[in-house]
C-alpha cells in the first residue's frame, strides 16, 4: 500500500491567540497550543500556567494571559482530533504507517515573526471516528482521554481522534525549516515534499505520491530512529 503524508498547521497565531510560540538560536522551541473555546469538564482542563515549558518555567511565559489551552496535539500520549471539515475529512483518509506532519509559525532573534517551522510528526497507529455514546469520554478510548476534545463537557458526534505510535512518533528537539517570512514554502523544501505555495491557511496539504519517499527521508533526516524518538515527558497532566 501506497504511504501517505498530510502536513497540518497548528499552534497560537497572531490570529488564534495573538501571539506567535519563540524560536530560540540554536534552533529549539516551544510548542504553544491554541486557546480552549469551549467549555471544558470540571477538574479536566489544562491552564498555561500548568504546562511546563522546555525552555524552564510555564507555557504562561509565552502567551499573552493565563487560561485554558487547547493542547491538540499532544505529544505524550501522541492524540490529535478534529470535529471540523473539511480537515475532519483528510484524517478520516489517513492509514496506520502514514505520517501526520505538523508545523506552525514562530517569532525568534534570528527570524522573521511568521516564519513556519514543522515541529513534529505521529506515524499513525490508528484513526478513531468517534460515534455518540451513553457515556463522555468514551470509556472503550480511555487511552485517548488526554486529547484535549475529551476534555470537554460535551461530546462532538463528528470527532475524529488520530493516534500516533508512540515508539515512531515524537515532537522535535529543533524545528525543521518549511516556509519563509512570507509563509510560502521554501524551494528546497517544495523539491522534497512535492507541494509548494502558502501554508498560511489551517487546511491540510498532502504530499503527492511522487515524492512520499524524497519526503520522509527530509522528515525524518538527523532524527533518531527505533524507540529513542519521543524527547523528554513534558508533564501531560492528568
Amino acid at each position: 500500500m501506497q504511504r501517505q503524508m498530510l502536513f497540518l498547521r497548528v499552534g497560537v497565531d497572531r490570529g488564534c491567540g495573538g501571539c506567535l510560540a519563540p524560536q530560540f538560536e540554536d534552533g529549539s522551541f516551544e510548542y504553544v497550543p491554541i486557546p480552549e473555546s469551549k467549555a471544558v469538564s470540571l477538574n479536566r482542563g489544562v491552564s498555561y500556567s500548568e504546562i511546563p515549558a522546555r525552555s524552564g518555567g510555564t507555557l504562561l511565559r509565552w502567551v499573552r494571559q493565563d487560561g485554558l489551552a487547547h493542547y491538540d496535539p499532544e505529544f505524550e500520549s501522541f492524540t490529535y482530533g478534529e470535529p471540523n471539515n473539511p480537515k475532519r475529512l483528510q484524517l478520516l483518509r489517513l492509514q496506520p504507517g502514514d505520517y501526520l506532519v505538523f508545523y506552525a509559525g514562530f517569532h525568534g532573534a534570528t527570524i522573521s515573526a511568521g516564519t513556519c517551522f514543522v515541529i513534529g510528526y505521529f506515524c499513525v497507529k490508528m484513526v478513531h471516528e468517534v460515534r455518540h455514546e451513553d457515556t463522555w469520554p468514551p470509556a472503550h478510548l480511555v487511552h485517548l482521554h488526554r486529547n484535549a476534545h475529551f476534555r470537554r463537557s460535551s461530546p462532538e458526534s463528528s470527532l475524529v481522534v488520530v493516534e500516533g505510535d508512540q515508539s515512531r512518533s515524537r515532537l522535535l528537539g529543533k524545528l525543521k525549516p518549511l516556509s519563509d517570512p512570507n509563509q510560502m514554502v521554501l524551494p528546497d523544501v517544495e523539491d522534497k515534499i512535492g507541494f509548494g505555495g502558502s501554508v498560511k491557511r489551517a487546511i491540510g496539504r498532502w504530499v503527492p505520491r511522487t515524492h512520499y519517499g524524497s519526503a520522509e527521508a527530509w522528515l525524518l533526516m538527523n532524527e533518531p530512529v527505533g524507540g529513542s524518538l519521543q524527547v523528554p515527558h513534558i508533564g501531560l497532566f492528568r
